[in-house]
């Protein structure tokens, strides 16, 4: 139901009192229902001057932050996402300010992550892990495999799910710690001992890379008095945040003494791609779709184009970029997913299906919010590719098996097996490129 404006409102209760309708004050009048606190800051931050909105809305939730932990505030960030598109829009990075903000020391830091979750693309995660690093730079803290083995050593051999996060957003932090200097970040990222660790540190670093250099205005800024605080950092540190306007280098230690890295090349879609080493293309590739977009106008077709012309090896982790970035795109309206991904040419469609509905799933943190696309995709291929990345997605979640249950039940009969991970005849492998 739409909520109506204040002043609207309050016509309304002059009627009602003229026709007699008032309740009057005193010992008969019922109680007044408590306001709902997502409703409550819609009112009073909805504008038409978006800056404006974004400060009026992360200075409310960093009050609830400070009342309840990460949790509570996640969810209340998914109810006001429901009243003001804008909201949705920006729900990653007010998730990383909530992240950023809920670590108050560098010694909290596994405890805090793990009150986190999964939804809006992780962005508390990633906020938690780039507070840290800023805080640790503060404290004159270096960068070494013995450390960065073991920031996210809680996690390993117990919880899959958040040692993904954790090392994914292990990526953010660094980049963000060397002053958005990529090959720098990334170097970082090789002193993890582990090399599958060491891929989702690189995919972290190349999506903070390229959300810095495309989001300038990103309302992800550390609030004063969260864990980067000011001292041997300075104030840039403290309001190292994820966008350009609070995305600079740490510090004056951190950064070091080289030329700028410069992001990103209108001139050439594939950039930084093009001029990475073998070793970090699959990551690179992962997010390359979203700077074609960006210098392209949002061109899907032309896109699709462009990674058909990637490295055979990077081309089917293009193709799921893509996917990821059409579900943005399309929003919640799954025949236009469809018909974009359709734009693909038909081998590599079932990638860009399974990057649309694995976005849906890491939006929500529910595997079930993808079935109702897989339902809407017309090829069997691409509908077989993209229950079993439903089923995959969801063992990447906390109590992974028992989502990925509910959800399946839900999917087309003779697809069933496909989403839970059964052998059931001929399979399409979700993860590889049928070129």
């Amino acid at each position: 139901m739409p909520v109506l404006p204040r002043s609207f409102r309050t016509f309304l209760a002059a009627l009602a009192a003229l026709a007699g309708l008032a309740v009057p004050a005193g010992a008969g009048a019922p109680a007044k229902p408590p306001e709902d606190p997502a409703t409550a800051m819609f009112e009073r931050c909805r504008s038409a001057d978006l800056a404006k909105e974004r400060d009026c809305y992360a200075a409310a939730l960093d009050e609830r932050l400070a009342q309840g932990g990460p949790a509570p505030v996640l969810k209340l960030l998914d109810r006001l996402a429901a009243l003001d598109p804008d909201v949705r829009r920006d729900g990653h990075f007010y998730a990383h300010r909530i992240g950023i903000s809920a670590l108050k020391s560098p010694a909290d830091v596994g405890a805090v992550f793990a009150t986190c979750t999964p939804a809006w693309q992780s962005g508390c995660y990633h906020g938690v892990i780039q507070s840290y690093f800023i805080a640790t730079a503060r404290d004159g803290g270096g960068v070494t495999t013995e450390s960065v083995d073991a920031l996210c050593g809680d996690f390993r051999g117990k919880r899959a799910d958040l040692l993904f996060q954790c090392t994914h957003g292990l990526g953010h932090g660094l980049a963000i710690l060397h002053g958005h200097d990529l090959p720098l970040a990334l170097s970082s990222c090789d002193l993890l001992s582990r090399e599958p660790e060491r891929e989702m540190c690189y995919a972290g670093a190349f999506m903070e890379s390229l959300v810095n250099a495309t989001h300038p205005h990103s309302v992800a800024a550390a609030p004063a008095g969260a864990a980067p605080g000011p001292g041997k950092a300075g104030a840039a540190a403290a309001h190292a945040g994820h966008g350009a306007a609070g995305h600079g280098p740490a510090s004056a230690e951190a950064a070091p003494a080289r030329p700028r890295f410069q992001a990103l090349d209108p001139a050439d879609l594939h950039y930084p791609c093009s001029r990475m080493e073998e070793k970090y293309l699959v990551a690179c590739y992962t997010i390359q779709t979203s700077a074609m977009l960006h210098h392209s106008g949002r061109d899907v077709g032309r896109a699709a184009s462009e990674c058909a012309r990637a490295p055979e090896k990077a081309r089917a982790a293009c193709f799921l970029s893509l996917g990821r970035d059409v579900s943005t795109i399309a929003l919640n309206d799954n025949e236009e997913a469809v018909r974009l991904c359709g734009l693909a040419e038909a081998a590599f469609r079932p990638l860009c299906h399974r990057g649309v509905v694995e976005s849906m799933v890491n939006m929500n943190a529910d595997p079930a919010e993808g079935i109702p696309y897989c339902r809407a995709v017309p090829e069997t291929q691409g509908k077989r590719a993209c229950y079993i990345a439903v089923g995959l997605q969801a063992l990447v979640l906390p109590d992974g098996e028992t989502k990925r249950e509910q959800a399946c039940r839900l999917a087309e009969a003779e697809l069933l097996d496909a989403c839970l991970g059964r052998p059931a005849g001929p399979r399409v492998d979700a993860g590889s490129d049928p070129a």
